[in-house]
């Protein structure tokens, strides 16, 4: 039985292109048509003041159809004045109203420019190169926000120029991909890596968690089977492996990205409790690498309670040369580490109880080497930059995939969106998704 929420409709040429026309036209909407913004912003405004006035009258009268308790006429009170309130603010001043966006878009560059000052911090600390570059962008990022914030309405010019352009470029992108899904799969495999725009990190981020919620619910209400959980394009074995976790609860909902190639998962993150920051946000950077993927996916699935979406890619001879290339060039700059529970093993040492720090938990469940890099901007693992994404797309972009992310964030969320768009093509190199499920009994 195939569930149709797990089912992604396959695009074809004519949809891409439709729908990168759409983006276009929306995108010159915003640059050129500004008439048309300001009706519908004043025309939701007064849908905006109607919809609190008829919500205030209906709390007077304690009519609340979305609540089977009734209200007590405090309740009643509160609830007229609290909509009334709103209604008024609307009417009386939408200036205010209007300014709240351009204002999220002013906090959102001040996060944006701290976090590159964070990264500019981590680069000298670990002496990469061309960082005053990030530095630069982390200033004018603090001061466009800045400067947004104090003038909102001034701001909504520019800003809805902003808008505008990013949707024609995500409107090209689309035809670009709409012209490439039209040609010889031999030339869409082509090694050079292409540029690809993103959704933003607030779109994208809990995408992963979204499908796993309807995995969830499909197996609950609609009899969903393992063997609806794997879906190939090719009847033929992938090469590479791109693994998205999530979980249920918790930072897990944003998930992490591994991969798996030539018989090794590899795997990068915050596994050395001893040198956590901001609570592992921080950290020393640790790569993994063992030759016993179903023992991780084990480990994920019952000690981390994690669903995994595993996207099949197909190589050709040279993608695959240079996916190992770039392997090796990685492992010039690493260094064994090894976590407690390796030391005991190799001194048979028994400690008084079971290691508890994540590393060697990891290390009992899949017997892997342990690495830690000697110099560069891995050497410091940083959850909001130099992340498990961010390695995993130096080694996957060797085959012809690259996400250019405008804020400078790649998210795991922001890799499923793209893998699972990739797989509905028919000539993308993506070409199979599994995913690993534990069924909760």
């Amino acid at each position: 039985m195939k569930i149709k929420e797990l089912k992604l409709k396959n695009l074809n040429v004519y949809s891409m292109v439709f729908s990168g026309l759409l983006y276009v036209i929306v995108g010159t909407i915003f640059l050129t048509q500004k008439g048309i913004l300001l009706f519908a912003v004043k025309n939701l405004l007064t849908l905006l003041v109607l919809l609190f006035v008829v919500t205030a009258f209906f709390q007077l009268i304690g009519f609340t159809p979305l609540k089977k308790k009734r209200l007590t006429s405090i309740a009643k009170v509160i609830g007229f004045l609290m909509n009334s309130l709103f209604a008024g603010l609307i009417y009386f001043k939408p200036e205010l109203i209007v300014g709240i966006l351009p204002i999220l878009f002013g906090l959102y560059a001040l996060v944006s420019g701290v976090i590159r000052f964070l990264i500019y911090l981590q680069y000298k600390e670990n002496d990469v190169a061309r960082r005053f570059l990030v530095l630069f962008v982390a200033i004018v990022l603090f001061i466009l926000g800045i400067l947004i914030i104090i003038h909102p309405l001034a701001s909504l010019l520019p800003l809805s120029n902003s808008i505008g352009l990013f949707f024609i470029l995500y409107g090209i992108s689309f035809i670009i991909d709409s012209v490439l899904d039209s040609l010889p799969k031999e030339t869409t495999n082509s090694f050079k890596r292409r540029i690809k725009i993103s959704l933003p990190v607030f779109m994208v981020a809990l995408v992963p968690h979204k499908m796993l919620m309807k995995i969830n619910k499909a197996f609950e209400t609609k009899g969903l089977k393992p063997e609806d959980l794997i879906a190939y394009k090719e009847p033929t074995p992938y090469d590479l492996e791109v693994l998205v976790h999530v979980t249920e609860k918790g930072l897990g909902m944003l998930g992490h990205v591994d991969i798996y190639f030539d018989g090794k998962l590899m795997t990068y993150g915050s596994y050395d409790e001893k040198t956590y920051k901001l609570k592992g946000l921080i950290s020393d950077g640790v790569f993994v690498e063992s030759p016993n993927k179903d023992d991780y996916i084990e480990f994920s699935q019952q000690y981390m309670g994690k669903t995994l979406f595993g996207f099949g890619l197909k190589l050709n001879e040279e993608q695959k040369n240079r996916v190992r290339s770039e392997i090796a060039d990685i492992h010039k700059n690493l260094y064994r580490w090894k976590p407690q529970s390796e030391l005991d093993k190799e001194t048979s040492s028994i400690p008084d109880k079971p290691r508890e720090d994540y590393a060697s938990i990891l290390y009992n469940a899949i017997e892997g080497n342990f690495y830690k890099f000697k110099k560069g901007p891995f050497k410091t693992y940083f959850g909001l930059n130099t992340n498990c994404v961010l390695l995993a797309d130096k080694i996957v972009g060797q085959s012809g995939i690259d996400i250019v992310k405008i804020q400078g964030i790649i998210t795991p969320g922001a890799y499923f969106e793209y893998f699972n768009t990739e797989f509905s093509k028919k000539n993308s190199i993506v070409i199979s998704r599994t995913i690993y499920y534990e069924q909760k009994k």
